[in-house]
């Protein structure tokens, strides 16, 4: 027997969170344990990279947002480039419509706050299984002027990078560390950090994070 929620039988699921008693709470609420549903659990990424080799027949992967060796999106950029067609549901303590957007931008199908109750988390779960998008919030006309006025500022300071930096920040938005940049250039860890650097100061933001925040919807040039 596996789980069913509304006639959708699906066989497993990969929780990833690095909080034991949230990834509990959840199991226990979608009725997980007494069903034949697979639960695969994970509290990092690397784990997570691990999981995701073993059981890429996975029916949907609930990602937290901040997770040990996750800068900010890193971890959804990488599950979606090497994994496609695995449904993504974001879950986050953090559900400002501005996180939303970039969930949903960076190719997550549904968003989920940890505040939300169980009748909203299985409604956005069952939304996602039946092939659609979930997000909590419409994103009204001022927000999405705002981030079309950004998104002209950002294309202009991405233009003014040097080819290799954008190498590097393309790498950054995969989720790269530092010494694997290096390693994919073949260039010192000292070289990338510079890059990073001047990057972070053209892009006028104070960290990594900030930085593949930013340049979300924009196609960085290898």
């Amino acid at each position: 027997m596996n789980w069913d929620i509304n006639n959708i039988a699906i066989d497993k699921i990969i929780i990833a969170d690095d909080h034991p008693m949230f990834r509990n709470a959840l199991r226990q609420a979608l009725n997980l344990e007494e069903s034949g549903c697979q639960t695969i659990e994970v509290a990092s990424s690397d784990s997570l990279r691990i999981q995701l080799r073993d059981h890429n027949d996975a029916d949907l992967l609930i990602l937290d947002l901040n997770m040990p060796g996750v800068e900010g999106f890193s971890a959804l950029a990488y599950v979606q480039k090497l994994y496609p067609d695995l449904p993504i549901v974001m879950i986050s303590a953090n559900d400002k419509p501005e996180t939303i957007m970039h969930a949903k931008n960076f190719g997550a199908l549904g968003f989920v706050s940890k505040s939300a109750n169980l009748e909203d988390i299985r409604a956005g779960l069952q939304t996602v299984l039946e092939g659609n998008t979930y997000f909590p919030y419409k994103l009204n006309g001022k927000l999405l002027q705002n981030q079309k006025d950004s998104f002209n500022e950002t294309t202009r300071q991405v233009a003014e990078l040097t080819p290799q930096q954008h190498k590097v920040l393309s790498m950054i938005k995969q989720g790269l560390l530092n010494k694997q940049i290096a390693y994919e250039l073949t260039i010192s860890e000292a070289t990338v950090k510079a890059h990073v650097t001047a990057i972070m100061r053209k892009l006028e933001v104070n960290n990594r994070t900030q930085a593949v925040m930013k340049v979300a919807n924009i196609k960085i040039g290898s």
